[in-house]
């Protein structure tokens, strides 16, 4: 048996040693089998179900189908789910302050018994085994099921349409989905997955000397809008503004999986000559987080119930950055009830411009691991402020590479001043304290997550 399962190829292995139409083929088959769950069924009514101009109702008409559908859940869980029966009190929930006497869902839970938070009454087949990328060392697997995985996709689908960026149409996408190999230096770096129309770019091979061959295969693909990781499409947008190449003719991009700053966005949307519009989402609770037109970061409090927490899992007040507590509303066999997404967000203190009345935020912040730990204990959040005073940077990342020494890498524009980076050091030093060595080094390019995506902070010591 072990010398047969040894002849036998695995799928990625299948995949590279395919011909392209073979590859083509193969990669439609397995969007066929993730529509099944994401698209079948009820979906087209829960479409309609998520229209956006709920989120224009009242925060009090939002907040009360809220509460109901929470003590739906509640009720569900605690009969069905063998987590929940152990863990939730037989409570009725009347305000969101109620909230915080349900306990909070930690990654250790599932990662400890991840069918304990499973319906008994779930179908197996229903299941979809999903991962987290792991970006932080310790990867995640997690169930949700049909019902589930359609709230999700409905939720964002009918936002996609809200910004006039329909599925079905023809989009282009960079993401961390695996399109060849990474030793490969020569295009294509993309394949055309037919059944979602969607031009499948690759973010790993995003590289100075490719930016050209991505942008001329884009503007033949026809693409009608761009969907994924946002540091992707700002590098090319630097190649852009940089080189005078021909952008593509896109509608707008709507980002996914990570964050870049607004100024980094407005690079984004001058070399587009397109909006852009930043998301956040996990893929345990979907995408429930959007940008509006005023950079305004609204929830799709239809979807989810979202907290903004701090230490010792109070609310925070308005202008302060918290821990992200979610409880996804959609789909009862695979709930999540209050749980630690690890990310941060600043809660707004005000109703938003564009006439939503859903809780919004000023900023996502990163995750909660994005700190530097300081040699006398403390855990500093290093944003964006740092790196504030630079002149003609790309990107960059802080790594802590010592308990008492972080270095700043940069990868230069071309009209990168070396002179600011002291700047930046100082800057440094004022919020990690005297006791902390700070450097800076120039790179060509920052290493990405197994899932390619950009991490700000990173510690690189034991």
């Amino acid at each position: 048996m072990t010398m047969l399962t040894r002849r036998i190829p695995s799928q990625q292995q299948l995949y590279d040693r395919s011909p392209r139409w073979l590859q083509r083929l193969l990669v439609n088959a397995e969007a066929l089998r993730r529509e099944w769950f994401r698209r079948s069924g009820n979906y087209q009514k829960l479409v309609r179900a998520y229209d956006p101009a709920f989120y224009r109702q009242s925060r009090v008409e939002q907040e009360a189908f809220q509460i109901d559908r929470l003590n739906q859940l509640l009720t569900a869980a605690r009969c069905h789910v063998p987590h929940y029966r152990a863990n939730l009190p037989d409570i009725t929930i009347r305000t969101m302050g109620d909230l915080q006497r349900l306990p909070i869902l930690e990654k250790a839970d599932i990662r400890r018994a991840p069918l304990a938070v499973v319906s008994e009454q779930a179908s197996r087949r229903s299941l979809w085994a999903r991962k987290t990328s792991g970006s932080t060392g310790t990867p995640l697997t997690f169930y949700l099921d049909r019902e589930a995985t359609r709230h999700h996709q409905a939720a964002a689908d009918a936002m996609l349409a809200y910004y006039s960026c329909r599925f079905g149409e023809r989009r282009a996408r960079f993401s961390g989905a695996y399109v060849t190999p990474y030793e490969q230096t020569e295009p294509p770096f993309w394949i055309y997955v037919d059944y979602y129309r969607q031009f499948q770019c690759s973010a790993y091979h995003l590289a100075p000397q490719f930016y050209s061959h991505y942008l001329r295969a884009l503007r033949d693909a026809r693409v009608s809008y761009g969907t994924g990781y946002p540091t992707s499409w700002h590098l090319l947008a630097t190649y852009l503004i940089e080189s005078g190449a021909q952008a593509p003719r896109l509608r707008a991009i709507i980002t996914d999986s990570e964050g870049i700053s607004l100024e980094q966005q407005a690079v984004v949307e001058r070399a587009f000559g397109c909006p852009v519009y930043q998301t956040y989402g996990t893929g345990e609770i979907g995408q429930v987080v959007w940008q509006c037109p005023h950079k305004r970061y609204h929830v799709l409090t239809r979807a989810v119930i979202l907290e903004i927490v701090d230490d010792q899992g109070r609310q925070v007040m308005p202008g302060e950055t918290g821990e992200i507590i979610a409880t996804s509303l959609g789909g009862f066999n695979t709930p999540l009830i209050r749980y630690r997404t690890g990310d941060l967000a600043t809660l707004a203190a005000d109703d938003c411009a564009c006439g939503w009345h859903s809780p919004s935020w000023l900023a996502i912040e990163g995750r909660v691991d994005d700190r530097v730990h300081t040699p006398d204990g403390r855990w500093i959040r290093v944003g964006g402020h740092v790196i504030k005073g630079a002149v003609g940077v790309a990107e960059s990342q802080v790594a802590q590479v010592a308990p008492d020494q972080v270095v700043i890498r940069v990868v230069p524009d071309v009209n990168f001043d070396p002179a600011a980076m002291e700047a930046v050091a100082a800057a440094a030093h004022r919020y990690l304290g005297s006791a902390m060595q700070v450097s800076w080094e120039q790179v060509e390019r920052l290493p990405r997550t197994r899932s390619g995506k950009l991490r700000h902070v990173v510690r690189e010591y034991v």
